[in-house]
C-alpha cells in the first residue's frame, strides 16, 4: 500500500496538470473549440510521462521534502476545492493523506521528523484557506441568507450577524479538525513505535 499511494498521489500530478492547462488555456484564450482536443492531449501526454520520464520518480513521496510536500498538498487541496464546487469538507481528505505520509516518512520509525511536526499545521493552514474562500464567496452574494433560509427549509431568514457566526464556528471546527487528523495519526505512531522499544 506504501507503494500504490505513492505512485497515485504524484503520478496525478502531471497528467491532471497538463489536462488542466489543455482546457484553460484554450478556454482563457477563446478558443474553446480546441478544449475537446487538448485536454485530452494534455492527459495523455501526463500518462505517457508518468511512464517514462518520471516513472523513478513516482516512489519518492516518503523522501520529499516538507515544501515539497506541502506544495503537493496544496496542489490537491485546489483540486479537491474545486472538483466539490467550494465546500471545503472534503479537503479533510488532504488531512488523512498528509497525515498517513508523515507517518510513513517518521525517520526511524519515530513520528518526530519535520514532516510529521508540520502535516497538522500545515493541513490546518490549507483548510483555514479553504474557508475563507468559500466565505469569501458566500458573502459576495447578496441574498446569501434567503439562500441559506431555502436550503435549511428555516422559517425565518437568517440574520447576516448568525449567518457570519455560523460561518465562523464551522470554519473553525473544520480547522481544528484538520489539525487533529494529522496529530491523531502521528501520535498513535508514537505511542506504537514508544511500546514496541518497551517490549524490546
Amino acid at each position: 500500500m506504501r507503494r500504490w499511494v505513492s505512485r497515485v498521489v504524484l503520478g496525478a500530478i502531471t497528467p491532471v496538470s497538463l489536462f488542466l492547462l489543455g482546457w484553460w488555456i484554450p478556454y482563457l484564450v477563446g478558443a474553446v473549440d480546441l478544449v475537446a482536443f487538448l485536454a485530452p492531449i494534455g492527459l495523455v501526454l501526463g500518462l505517457i510521462a508518468d511512464a517514462t520520464l518520471l516513472r523513478n520518480r513516482l516512489d519518492r513521496l516518503y523522501s520529499l521534502s516538507v515544501p515539497i510536500q506541502a506544495a503537493i498538498a496544496a496542489f490537491y487541496t485546489v483540486m479537491i476545492y474545486g472538483f466539490f464546487m467550494g465546500l471545503p469538507i472534503p479537503v479533510l481528505l488532504v488531512s488523512l493523506g498528509w497525515g498517513y505520509v508523515a507517518v510513513q516518512t517518521a525517520a526511524g520509525g519515530s513520528a518526530e521528523s519535520g514532516q510529521a511536526r508540520w502535516s497538522a499545521i500545515g493541513s490546518a493552514a490549507l483548510m483555514l484557506a479553504a474557508c475563507a474562500a468559500t466565505a469569501w464567496l458566500a458573502f459576495r452574494e447578496p441574498w446569501i441568507a434567503d439562500e441559506v433560509r431555502g436550503m435549511l427549509g428555516l422559517t425565518v431568514t437568517p440574520s447576516l450577524a448568525a449567518l457570519v457566526l455560523a460561518a465562523a464556528v464551522g470554519g473553525l471546527a473544520l480547522v481544528a479538525t484538520a489539525y487533529a487528523i494529522p496529530a491523531v495519526l502521528i501520535a498513535r505512531h508514537r505511542r506504537r513505535f514508544t511500546g514496541s522499544i518497551a517490549a524490546s
